[in-house]
C-alpha cells in the first residue's frame, strides 16, 4: 500500500521502495587523504567554500587552482564506503569514467554544474590554471534512493592523467552525511 508522501518505484517484487522525501547532503570531510599512498590530487581548493544565503540556499564561490597538469585522458574511477553498525563497509555507489575529457560538458554528468560555470571547459588544464566561481548555485539534487541510505558515506576518488608520459594516479576523500529533513 502507498501513502501519500511514498513513491513505489521497481519493477520486481520485494524491491526496497524508494521514499518521496527530502534528504540533505553534509559535507564532513572535504579533500581528506585516501589512506592508500595516492596521493592527493594536485589541485588547490584552499580558496575555495560553499556559503548559504539569507534562505539557506547554498553557493559555491572562490577559486581552484591545478597546481600539476592534467592531460587528456583523465581517467576517473569513484567508489564509496558507508558506515554500518560503527565499522565502515563497501559502499554501493561505484563509477569507472576512462576518459572525463569529451564528458566535462555533458549535461547528465554529475559534474557538469561545476564545469558549465568553468572559462576553461576542455582538456587539458595545464599547470597553475585557475578557475574562479562566484556565488555558483548549488540547488537541489533531483534524486530519489533508499531511504537505508541515510548515514555517514565516504567518496574516493581517483584521477589518473598522463604527465611526461608516465601515468599518474591521485586520490581525494569527501565524507559526507545523508539525512532527512
Amino acid at each position: 500500500m502507498i501513502r501519500p508522501g511514498q513513491t513505489e518505484v521497481g519493477p520486481r517484487a520485494g524491491d526496497p521502495q524508494l521514499m518521496e522525501g527530502e534528504y540533505v547532503v553534509e559535507f564532513t570531510d572535504y579533500g581528506g587523504d585516501c589512506e592508500n599512498g595516492k596521493p592527493m590530487p594536485n589541485v588547490d581548493f584552499s580558496d575555495l567554500e560553499t556559503v548559504e544565503d539569507e534562505d539557506g540556499n547554498g553557493f559555491l564561490t572562490g577559486k581552484i587552482v591545478f597546481k600539476s597538469e592534467y592531460n587528456d585522458p583523465i581517467e576517473l574511477k569513484v567508489y564509496t564506503e558507508r558506515q554500518k553498525q560503527g565499522a565502515w563497509t563497501a559502499g554501493e555507489i561505484s563509477r569507472d569514467v576512462l576518459n572525463m575529457c569529451p564528458l566535462l560538458t555533458a549535461p547528465s554528468e554529475p559534474w557538469h554544474l561545476f564545469t558549465s560555470a568553468m572559462k576553461h571547459q576542455e582538456c587539458p588544464f595545464p599547470a597553475n590554471h585557475e578557475e574562479t566561481f562566484n556565488m555558483l548555485p548549488l540547488g537541489d539534487i533531483n534524486m530519489q534512493f533508499p531511504d537505508t541510505f541515510a548515514g555517514n558515506w565516504r567518496l574516493f576518488a581517483e584521477v589518473t592523467t598522463p604527465r611526461e608520459g608516465v601515468k599518474v594516479t591521485e586520490c581525494m576523500r569527501i565524507g559526507f552525511l545523508i539525512k532527512e529533513t
